[in-house]
């Protein structure tokens, strides 16, 4: 489920029974994780949440990178895959009573 914040879109994504909130713009490109379109639907793997446009894994606990960096990209001379290797950022969340959401941003 993607919300919106004063500060832009955060993903909330369930994860074996914890809540996990992390930005909804992949650090590469700024494209969504999880969009409008079926185009862009975000798979959740192995404990990550993978771009749809680059597919990059990144870890829903911590943000990090798993895996290769852009698998989806080719590594172009001089340039790579474009910028360099950077973390999801990741947002701590509370359930507040009632079982609303809060998320520290």
């Amino acid at each position: 489920m993607v919300v919106e914040t004063s500060k832009g879109r955060v993903l909330l994504q369930e994860l074996e029974g914890e809540i996990y909130a992390v930005s909804n713009k992949c650090p590469h490109l700024g494209l969504p994780l999880v969009g409008k379109t079926a185009l862009f639907q975000g798979q959740v793997q192995s404990g990550c949440i993978v771009c749809p446009a680059h597919g990059t894994a990144f870890d829903l606990k911590s943000g990090d990178v798993r895996g290769e960096w852009c698998p989806k990209l080719p590594n172009l001379p001089l340039v790579g895959k474009g910028p360099p290797e950077k973390p999801l950022p990741t947002f701590p969340i509370k359930i507040e009573e009632g079982g609303a959401i809060a998320v520290d941003i």
